[in-house]
Protein backbone atom coordinates (compact mmCIF):
# COMPACT_ATOMS: atom_id res chain seq x y z
CA UNK A 1 0.00 0.00 0.00
CA UNK A 2 1.65 3.39 -1.03
CA UNK A 3 0.02 4.86 2.31
CA UNK A 4 0.32 2.86 5.68
CA UNK A 5 -0.98 3.74 8.48
CA UNK A 6 2.01 5.24 10.39
CA UNK A 7 2.84 7.26 7.42
CA UNK A 8 -0.97 9.48 7.31
CA UNK A 9 -0.78 9.91 10.95
CA UNK A 10 3.07 11.88 10.07
CA UNK A 11 1.37 13.65 7.43
CA UNK A 12 -2.04 14.45 9.50
CA UNK A 13 0.37 15.61 12.21
CA UNK A 14 2.73 17.74 10.29
CA UNK A 15 -0.08 19.27 7.99
CA UNK A 16 -1.58 20.54 11.34
CA UNK A 17 1.72 22.11 12.71
CA UNK A 18 2.04 23.26 9.50
CA UNK A 19 -1.15 25.30 9.44
CA UNK A 20 -1.31 26.12 12.65
CA UNK A 21 1.63 27.88 11.73
CA UNK A 22 1.12 29.59 8.53
CA UNK A 23 -2.73 29.81 8.68
CA UNK A 24 -3.95 31.36 11.87
CA UNK A 25 -7.23 30.16 12.35
CA UNK A 26 -8.94 34.19 13.20
CA UNK A 27 -8.59 34.68 9.53
CA UNK A 28 -11.06 31.67 8.42
CA UNK A 29 -13.64 31.11 11.67
CA UNK A 30 -14.16 31.44 14.92
CA UNK A 31 -13.01 29.42 17.84
CA UNK A 32 -15.28 28.92 20.32
CA UNK A 33 -15.82 26.25 23.50
CA UNK A 34 -18.51 24.78 25.58
CA UNK A 35 -18.63 22.76 28.53
CA UNK A 36 -20.22 18.97 27.96
CA UNK A 37 -20.36 16.34 30.51
CA UNK A 38 -17.97 18.51 32.48
CA UNK A 39 -15.32 18.38 29.66
CA UNK A 40 -14.36 21.85 27.80
CA UNK A 41 -14.93 21.17 24.40
CA UNK A 42 -13.96 23.05 21.37
CA UNK A 43 -15.07 24.21 17.82
CA UNK A 44 -14.63 26.52 14.95
CA UNK A 45 -17.26 28.02 13.06
CA UNK A 46 -17.32 29.89 9.67
CA UNK A 47 -19.74 32.04 9.13
CA UNK A 48 -20.44 33.63 5.49
CA UNK A 49 -20.62 37.31 4.60
CA UNK A 50 -24.64 37.99 4.33
CA UNK A 51 -25.54 34.50 5.72
CA UNK A 52 -29.93 34.84 5.24
CA UNK A 53 -31.74 33.61 8.30
CA UNK A 54 -32.94 30.17 7.71
CA UNK A 55 -29.99 29.21 6.32
CA UNK A 56 -28.68 25.29 6.77
CA UNK A 57 -26.00 23.77 9.20
CA UNK A 58 -22.88 21.43 7.84
CA UNK A 59 -21.15 19.61 10.41
CA UNK A 60 -17.27 18.80 9.21
CA UNK A 61 -15.84 16.12 11.18
CA UNK A 62 -11.94 15.04 11.35
CA UNK A 63 -9.89 12.24 11.33
CA UNK A 64 -8.42 10.29 13.83
CA UNK A 65 -5.46 12.14 14.97
CA UNK A 66 -6.19 15.21 13.35
CA UNK A 67 -7.91 18.52 13.63
CA UNK A 68 -10.77 21.18 13.15
CA UNK A 69 -7.70 22.98 11.55
CA UNK A 70 -6.96 20.57 9.03
CA UNK A 71 -9.93 19.46 7.43
CA UNK A 72 -11.53 23.06 7.41
CA UNK A 73 -8.00 23.76 5.52
CA UNK A 74 -8.37 20.84 2.94
CA UNK A 75 -12.03 19.69 2.39
CA UNK A 76 -12.80 23.82 1.10
CA UNK A 77 -16.04 23.58 2.79
CA UNK A 78 -15.80 27.58 3.61
CA UNK A 79 -15.60 28.47 -0.12
CA UNK A 80 -18.36 26.45 -0.86
CA UNK A 81 -20.57 28.05 2.02
CA UNK A 82 -19.36 31.56 0.91
CA UNK A 83 -20.92 31.06 -2.46
CA UNK A 84 -24.07 28.86 -1.20
CA UNK A 85 -25.07 30.52 1.96
CA UNK A 86 -24.58 28.05 5.12
CA UNK A 87 -23.14 27.81 8.08
CA UNK A 88 -20.05 25.29 9.06
CA UNK A 89 -19.03 23.93 12.19
CA UNK A 90 -15.66 22.04 12.68
CA UNK A 91 -15.93 19.97 15.98
CA UNK A 92 -12.72 19.21 17.89
CA UNK A 93 -12.15 15.76 18.76
CA UNK A 94 -10.98 14.81 22.21
CA UNK A 95 -7.76 13.14 23.28
CA UNK A 96 -7.19 9.46 23.83
CA UNK A 97 -5.17 7.49 25.89
CA UNK A 98 -2.73 7.82 22.86
CA UNK A 99 -2.69 10.98 22.76
CA UNK A 100 -4.74 11.13 19.98
CA UNK A 101 -7.83 13.34 18.74
CA UNK A 102 -10.34 11.04 18.09
CA UNK A 103 -14.30 10.93 18.16
CA UNK A 104 -15.96 8.29 20.00
CA UNK A 105 -17.76 5.86 17.85
CA UNK A 106 -17.01 2.69 18.92
CA UNK A 107 -13.53 1.40 18.00
CA UNK A 108 -12.35 -1.45 20.47
CA UNK A 109 -9.21 0.81 21.87
CA UNK A 110 -11.97 3.24 23.03
CA UNK A 111 -14.55 0.55 24.62
CA UNK A 112 -13.98 2.20 27.94
CA UNK A 113 -13.74 6.06 26.84
CA UNK A 114 -16.90 7.78 28.14
CA UNK A 115 -16.96 10.46 25.83
CA UNK A 116 -20.51 11.39 24.39
CA UNK A 117 -19.85 12.82 21.25
CA UNK A 118 -23.29 12.32 19.87
CA UNK A 119 -23.78 14.60 22.86
CA UNK A 120 -21.41 17.27 22.23
CA UNK A 121 -22.42 17.49 18.45
CA UNK A 122 -26.26 18.13 18.88
CA UNK A 123 -25.65 20.73 21.35
CA UNK A 124 -23.72 22.38 19.21
CA UNK A 125 -25.96 22.17 16.57
CA UNK A 126 -28.82 23.36 19.11
CA UNK A 127 -26.55 26.63 19.88
CA UNK A 128 -26.09 27.28 16.53
CA UNK A 129 -29.38 27.36 15.53
CA UNK A 130 -30.76 29.30 18.10
CA UNK A 131 -27.61 31.81 17.50
CA UNK A 132 -27.53 32.20 13.70
CA UNK A 133 -31.43 31.78 13.25
CA UNK A 134 -30.69 28.80 11.24
CA UNK A 135 -33.38 26.41 9.86
CA UNK A 136 -33.28 23.03 11.99
CA UNK A 137 -34.50 21.13 9.57
CA UNK A 138 -31.64 21.91 7.24
CA UNK A 139 -28.57 20.73 9.35
CA UNK A 140 -26.25 18.14 7.57
CA UNK A 141 -23.34 15.78 9.08
CA UNK A 142 -19.97 15.07 6.82
CA UNK A 143 -16.28 13.81 7.66
CA UNK A 144 -13.06 12.27 7.04
CA UNK A 145 -12.39 8.86 8.24
CA UNK A 146 -13.05 9.11 11.92
CA UNK A 147 -15.24 11.74 11.27
CA UNK A 148 -16.82 9.78 8.52
CA UNK A 149 -17.70 7.14 11.04
CA UNK A 150 -19.20 9.99 13.19
CA UNK A 151 -21.27 10.59 10.25
CA UNK A 152 -22.76 6.96 9.96
CA UNK A 153 -23.23 7.29 14.15
CA UNK A 154 -25.29 10.61 14.37
CA UNK A 155 -26.96 8.65 11.14
CA UNK A 156 -27.91 5.82 13.72
CA UNK A 157 -28.37 8.04 17.16
CA UNK A 158 -29.16 11.39 16.11
CA UNK A 159 -31.65 11.60 12.82
CA UNK A 160 -33.92 13.50 14.36
CA UNK A 161 -31.35 16.42 14.28
CA UNK A 162 -30.04 15.43 10.76
CA UNK A 163 -31.73 15.73 7.31
CA UNK A 164 -29.07 13.91 5.52
CA UNK A 165 -24.49 12.67 6.39
CA UNK A 166 -21.94 11.83 3.63
CA UNK A 167 -19.15 10.29 5.32
CA UNK A 168 -16.01 10.16 3.72
CA UNK A 169 -13.74 7.23 3.80
CA UNK A 170 -16.05 5.71 6.79
CA UNK A 171 -17.46 2.97 7.84
CA UNK A 172 -19.88 1.50 10.49
CA UNK A 173 -18.21 -0.62 13.05
CA UNK A 174 -20.31 -4.07 13.64
CA UNK A 175 -21.73 -2.54 16.85
CA UNK A 176 -22.77 0.47 15.42
CA UNK A 177 -24.49 -1.33 13.02
CA UNK A 178 -26.40 -3.70 15.62
CA UNK A 179 -27.31 -1.24 17.70
CA UNK A 180 -28.35 1.48 14.97
CA UNK A 181 -31.96 2.20 15.38
CA UNK A 182 -32.50 5.71 13.50
CA UNK A 183 -36.05 7.04 14.75
CA UNK A 184 -36.36 8.33 10.87
CA UNK A 185 -34.26 7.22 7.37
CA UNK A 186 -31.65 9.42 6.61
CA UNK A 187 -30.34 9.83 3.03
CA UNK A 188 -26.45 8.70 2.82
CA UNK A 189 -23.92 9.64 0.72
CA UNK A 190 -20.31 8.01 1.06
CA UNK A 191 -16.83 7.98 -0.78
CA UNK A 192 -14.21 4.95 -0.80
CA UNK A 193 -11.26 4.04 -2.23
CA UNK A 194 -11.21 0.62 -2.99
CA UNK A 195 -7.61 0.43 -1.78
CA UNK A 196 -8.09 1.91 1.23
CA UNK A 197 -5.47 0.43 3.40
CA UNK A 198 -6.63 2.51 6.84
CA UNK A 199 -10.64 1.75 6.33
CA UNK A 200 -10.65 -1.09 4.44
CA UNK A 201 -13.19 -0.76 1.61
CA UNK A 202 -13.48 -4.99 2.40
CA UNK A 203 -14.29 -4.27 5.94
CA UNK A 204 -12.50 -6.10 8.37
CA UNK A 205 -14.67 -8.31 10.83
CA UNK A 206 -11.85 -10.11 11.79
CA UNK A 207 -10.01 -7.02 13.25
CA UNK A 208 -6.67 -7.99 11.75
CA UNK A 209 -6.26 -4.05 12.18
CA UNK A 210 -7.12 -3.46 15.90
CA UNK A 211 -10.04 -0.80 15.21
CA UNK A 212 -12.20 -3.61 16.29
CA UNK A 213 -15.17 -5.10 13.66
CA UNK A 214 -16.38 -3.86 10.84
CA UNK A 215 -18.53 -4.41 7.85
CA UNK A 216 -17.32 -4.38 4.28
CA UNK A 217 -18.72 -1.22 1.93
CA UNK A 218 -21.01 -2.86 0.21
CA UNK A 219 -22.87 -4.27 3.40
CA UNK A 220 -22.90 -0.82 4.82
CA UNK A 221 -24.36 1.27 2.18
CA UNK A 222 -27.01 -2.07 1.49
CA UNK A 223 -27.96 -1.36 4.75
CA UNK A 224 -28.76 2.45 4.37
CA UNK A 225 -30.55 1.27 1.26
CA UNK A 226 -32.97 -0.84 3.06
CA UNK A 227 -33.44 1.66 5.65
CA UNK A 228 -34.88 4.14 3.07
CA UNK A 229 -36.64 1.21 1.26
CA UNK A 230 -35.09 2.43 -1.99
CA UNK A 231 -35.82 0.13 -4.65
CA UNK A 232 -34.27 1.24 -8.12
CA UNK A 233 -30.64 1.16 -8.93
CA UNK A 234 -28.22 2.78 -11.42
CA UNK A 235 -24.59 3.18 -12.26
CA UNK A 236 -22.24 4.96 -13.94
CA UNK A 237 -18.76 6.15 -14.65
CA UNK A 238 -17.57 9.80 -14.24
CA UNK A 239 -15.34 11.00 -16.56
CA UNK A 240 -11.73 10.41 -16.06
CA UNK A 241 -10.37 14.11 -16.09
CA UNK A 242 -7.10 13.00 -14.03
CA UNK A 243 -5.78 10.09 -15.70
CA UNK A 244 -2.18 10.74 -14.14
CA UNK A 245 -4.17 10.15 -10.97
CA UNK A 246 -4.69 6.32 -11.10
CA UNK A 247 -7.92 6.20 -10.25
CA UNK A 248 -11.29 6.34 -11.89
CA UNK A 249 -15.30 6.81 -10.11
CA UNK A 250 -18.14 4.45 -10.33
CA UNK A 251 -21.16 6.45 -8.79
CA UNK A 252 -23.91 4.10 -7.66
CA UNK A 253 -27.29 5.86 -7.20
CA UNK A 254 -30.09 4.22 -5.14
CA UNK A 255 -33.56 5.71 -4.85
CA UNK A 256 -37.04 4.96 -4.95
CA UNK A 257 -40.37 6.93 -6.36
CA UNK A 258 -42.06 7.32 -3.08
CA UNK A 259 -39.54 9.35 -1.32
CA UNK A 260 -36.97 12.52 -1.64
CA UNK A 261 -34.88 10.28 0.16
CA UNK A 262 -31.36 8.73 -1.76
CA UNK A 263 -28.37 7.00 -1.10
CA UNK A 264 -25.41 7.79 -3.26
CA UNK A 265 -22.25 5.37 -3.63
CA UNK A 266 -19.10 7.14 -4.97
CA UNK A 267 -16.40 4.24 -5.26
CA UNK A 268 -13.15 5.23 -6.39
CA UNK A 269 -11.19 2.48 -8.27
CA UNK A 270 -7.73 2.15 -6.81
CA UNK A 271 -8.29 4.87 -4.10
CA UNK A 272 -7.12 5.56 -1.57
CA UNK A 273 -7.45 6.88 2.13
CA UNK A 274 -8.99 10.31 0.61
CA UNK A 275 -10.97 13.59 0.61
CA UNK A 276 -10.47 13.62 -3.25
CA UNK A 277 -9.63 16.80 -4.77
CA UNK A 278 -9.58 18.59 -8.34
CA UNK A 279 -6.00 19.75 -6.91
CA UNK A 280 -3.99 19.90 -4.08
CA UNK A 281 -4.91 22.87 -1.45
CA UNK A 282 -0.98 22.74 -1.04
CA UNK A 283 1.76 23.92 -3.13
CA UNK A 284 5.16 22.31 -3.03
CA UNK A 285 6.65 25.15 -1.29
CA UNK A 286 3.61 25.77 0.91
CA UNK A 287 3.85 22.20 2.30
CA UNK A 288 5.45 19.22 0.71
CA UNK A 289 4.06 16.97 2.65
CA UNK A 290 0.65 18.47 2.46
CA UNK A 291 1.17 19.04 -1.33
CA UNK A 292 2.69 15.26 -1.59
CA UNK A 293 -0.41 13.65 0.23
CA UNK A 294 -3.39 15.29 -2.22
CA UNK A 295 -1.57 15.05 -5.15
CA UNK A 296 -1.13 11.14 -4.79
CA UNK A 297 -4.80 11.07 -4.30
CA UNK A 298 -7.96 11.01 -6.74
CA UNK A 299 -8.13 14.43 -8.56
CA UNK A 300 -11.45 13.35 -10.37
CA UNK A 301 -13.77 15.59 -8.08
CA UNK A 302 -13.53 17.63 -5.53
CA UNK A 303 -15.70 16.35 -2.78
CA UNK A 304 -16.88 19.11 -0.77
CA UNK A 305 -18.89 20.03 -3.57
CA UNK A 306 -20.24 16.62 -4.26
CA UNK A 307 -21.27 16.65 -0.92
CA UNK A 308 -23.00 19.94 -0.88
CA UNK A 309 -24.49 18.81 -3.92
CA UNK A 310 -26.31 16.17 -1.92
CA UNK A 311 -27.20 17.83 0.73
CA UNK A 312 -28.46 20.51 -1.26
CA UNK A 313 -31.39 18.17 -2.38
CA UNK A 314 -32.90 18.23 1.28
CA UNK A 315 -31.78 22.09 2.35
CA UNK A 316 -35.10 23.21 -0.44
Amino acid sequence: MKRAFLVSFIIASFLGIWILNTNPIEDSGLKQTLVHDGIERKYIVYKPENLPLNAPLVVVAHGYTSNAENIMSYSGMNKIADKEKFLVVYPQGTEDLRGNNFFNVGYSFHATSKVDDVGFIKTIVGKLVNEYALDPEKVFATGMSNGGDLSYFLACHASDVFKAVAPIAGTMMLSTIENCAPKKAIPIFEVHGTADDITLFAGDMADKDGWGPYLDNESVIKFWVEQNNLELYEAFEFVDVNTNDNSTITFHKYWSNESKNEVWFYVIDNGEHDWPLLKSPFTFWESPLGWWYFSSSNMDIDTGTEVWNFFKQYSN
